[in-house]
């Protein structure tokens, strides 16, 4: 997928990952699976499918659902649901040939990669239809709860850690910034909004999803030391919360452009 290191970084989260993210809502997974429908999509490839969050509703809907990982915990995960149409793989060289699949879909992937218009035009070239990716479209994602400080438990525990001389990544460059860049730099032919929705979540579900190690920023802080940090955070904190616009888009390239692509960094990112 994107590089070794991040495959291996998600084996050593697999077991805490869904327990610790929030799964599409069933109308968000309907209306994106009529999008596919509509559009002649009945045999899809998933690229970056990881525990088949979504390939698993997706194929309870009727679609007939590949999925390629490079994780092989995360592809574990994913066949203890039932899916069997799974290949480890890597995005910039999917192991297909010809055009065997309607359409190849990324859902918040593309940040992960160092290259998204590489792994763009390689989904392309196995797809009949084009290349999908549900993501975050530009203007979405403001908080409407103004009572509460723009706190970013995440940064707090990365403040925490840098105070006692630990690497820790940069804050305010997460996916959803990462995703909308992407947007800009390679205008897809269509944007469908396939789910807007406010929702109030506790600010310490982050700190949970920490603590647990759950966060492939921190696996290499001694369990310790995060546990001290995450405790501090969640003092500082206390018990708050956050309301704000979820809003999640299909993206539709019919071809991808050569061209260069800003490199993702890997910053932010859960």
């Amino acid at each position: 997928m994107a590089t070794r290191e991040v495959a291996r970084e998600f084996d050593e989260i697999s077991g805490e990952y869904d327990a610790t993210r929030e799964p599409l809502d069933l109308a968000t997974v309907t209306r994106l699976y009529e999008a596919l429908r509509d559009q002649g999509v009945h045999d899809l490839l998933e690229v970056g499918v990881g525990t088949g969050r979504i390939a698993r509703p997706l194929t309870d809907q009727g679609l007939t659902v590949t999925g390629v990982d490079a994780s092989p915990g995360m592809l574990r995960r994913a066949r203890a649901k039932g899916l069997d149409r799974l290949v480890r793989g890597n995005a910039y060289r999917l192991p297909f040939d010809g055009r065997p699949f309607d359409g190849a879909l990324f859902v918040h992937v593309l940040h992960l990669l160092d290259e998204p218009r590489s792994a763009l035009r390689e989904a392309r070239r196995v797809s009949r239809t084009g290349v999908y990716a549900l993501l975050h479209p530009p203007g979405t994602g403001e908080r409407r709860d103004r009572n509460v400080p723009p706190w970013n438990a995440r940064g707090i525990v990365y403040r925490i850690l840098a105070e006692k001389g630990y690497e820790v990544p940069r804050t305010g460059e997460g996916p959803p910034r990462r995703e909308r860049v992407l947007l800009g730099e390679m205008p897809p032919d269509r944007l469908e909004v396939v789910g807007d929705r406010e929702v109030t979540e506790p600010i310490d579900r982050t700190l949970r999803m920490i603590e647990r190690g759950a966060s492939r920023h921190t696996l290499k802080i001694p369990k310790d030391v995060l546990a001290d940090a995450v405790q501090a955070a969640r003092a500082e904190i206390g018990d708050r919360s956050f309301t704000f616009r979820r809003v999640e888009a299909l993206a539709f390239w019919s071809e991808v452009p050569e061209g260069p692509v800003a490199p993702t960094e890997r910053t932010g990112a859960p």
